[in-house]
């Protein structure tokens, strides 16, 4: 298995139920050791959504991918003004 990996991608969103809390146009997901790490660049956010989200453990991070999706639990989310960080759990899909 790998230790350390990377993903990049140019459309992702941070989904809070059905509604989009923040929608990615460029993002990066390195895994170093066990720690999944997301770093995106965003066109829309609303960071009242993603604090609570978060907060509750109800937050996931999905981007498209050849048939089908990435999608990981968003743990932890410090939020920029166009910028966002995050702490993921484990890839659910």
């Amino acid at each position: 298995m790998f230790r350390n990996i990377t993903v990049r991608g140019a459309r992702g969103s941070l989904l809070w139920g059905y509604r989009a809390a923040a929608t990615c146009t460029k993002w990066t997901i390195t895994r170093v050791d066990s720690q999944w790490h997301l770093s995106a660049t965003c066109d829309a956010i609303d960071p009242v959504q993603l604090r609570l989200a978060a907060k509750l453990h109800e937050l996931l991070f999905t981007a498209p991918r050849d048939r089908g999706r990435w999608c990981w639990e968003v743990l932890d989310v410090t939020v920029g003004t166009r910028e966002l960080r995050a702490t993921l759990g484990k890839p659910l899909q």
